[in-house]
């Protein structure tokens, strides 16, 4: 009962902070948004000093009092100067990079000093969430006067989707380890998270039959208006591949460019389906579209190395075919963002 009392407490307590906190992609620390209270360190000196005065008031001793009030205003200095440790940081978001469900985001965080002379020592940041920060969450920094420092930040990526980013904490100590001054950071910025690798994932499947039907009748509706060896664009051709004056003539009656298709590609199209592909029978959906990432991955490779262009086709949304990085994030986002989006992608061939 009491640990529950305690969880809703601390959520509440989180929500009112969040409430306070704008999401923004840059925060500049100033005195409207930083906090410092005593560590447990300060605490205790100040419990050291307490006695020590009130000893040297009962006994009247002079050096009591002088080592008191030196103490004292020691622990005031250290209060100001953690204090402005931070106050006057700028922070800003950089574009993070996606990365599969189950693998960590590295979110790179740029701290700069515009102040001209002044040292910003021992600053710490760090991802704020449920249970406790190891070593390896926590970035540390110094920065010298007009100096930045780029951090990456260790955030878990738990499913795929677009990812909210987790409250940053920067934090300081410095210069006694009395005091700890600190602020919060909401940023705005999502991260986009792919479908986890399937680990067992066979070799890639043939294309179905009733694929194979499909890119041969497209072949040959090719060769009805184009000359054997050239095709329409797809995503990823290199730009010597085009064909341009048989480009400019298709461009002009409102068609795509035309590139020569050299005779190591010419193999039909490989069709990674999400209904049909022969491995994914008995699959649930995240199960199979686990599967279909670590096969794009594969087919990039085979495209790498054959020139065969890929597609991807789910329910609702289909991805024509082609070949390239380029090509294979966009699957790849297809997969993560599937089924919200619908209709079929722009670019290359569709069956």
């Amino acid at each position: 009962m009491m640990a529950a009392a305690t969880s809703r407490l601390r959520q509440r307590w989180s929500d009112w902070w969040e409430a306070r906190l704008p999401r923004q992609d840059e925060l500049r620390l100033t005195q409207r948004n930083l906090y410092i209270l005593p560590t447990r360190a300060g605490w205790g000196f100040a419990a050291v000093v307490s006695v020590l005065l009130l000893a040297s008031i009962n006994e009247q001793i002079n050096l009591g009092y002088a080592l008191a009030f030196l103490l004292g205003g020691a622990g005031l200095a250290a209060l100001y100067q953690t204090h402005g440790n931070l106050q006057g940081i700028s922070l800003s978001l950089g574009s993070p990079p996606s990365v599969h469900a189950g693998q960590i985001v590295q979110l790179p965080v740029t701290l700069t000093n515009q102040h001209k002379r002044l040292w910003r020592c021992a600053l710490a940041v760090s991802a704020s969430g449920p249970g406790p920060r190891s070593a390896s969450t926590v970035q540390f920094a110094d920065l010298p006067p007009g100096q930045d420092a780029c951090l990456l930040i260790d955030v878990p990526a738990h499913q795929r989707g677009q990812q909210t980013l987790p409250r940053l904490v920067i934090e300081t100590r410095y210069p006694l380890g009395l005091f700890r001054a600190w602020s919060y950071w909401r940023p705005r910025s999502q991260v986009l998270v792919w479908p986890a690798l399937d680990p067992q994932a066979p070799q890639l499947p043939d294309n179905d039959s009733d694929d194979l039907t499909l890119a041969t009748a497209h072949q040959s509706r090719s060769g009805q208006d184009l000359p054997e060896g050239l095709r329409d664009y797809r995503r990823g051709d290199p730009v010597r591949w085009i064909a341009w004056k048989k480009s400019s003539v298709t461009l002009a009656t409102g068609a795509g460019l035309v590139t020569r298709e050299p005779a190591s590609s010419r193999a039909p199209d490989r069709w990674l389906d999400f209904d049909r592909s022969v491995g994914l029978a008995g699959l649930g959906t995240e199960q199979r579209l686990s599967r279909l990432t670590s096969w794009l991955l594969m087919a990039e490779q085979e495209s790498a190395a054959l020139g065969r262009a890929y597609g991807l086709k789910l329910p609702g949304k289909v991805v024509a075919c082609g070949q390239g990085p380029a090509h294979l994030r966009h699957c790849l986002d297809t997969l993560a963002t599937w089924p919200d989006g619908a209709g079929t992608s722009r670019g290359g061939r569709a069956p």
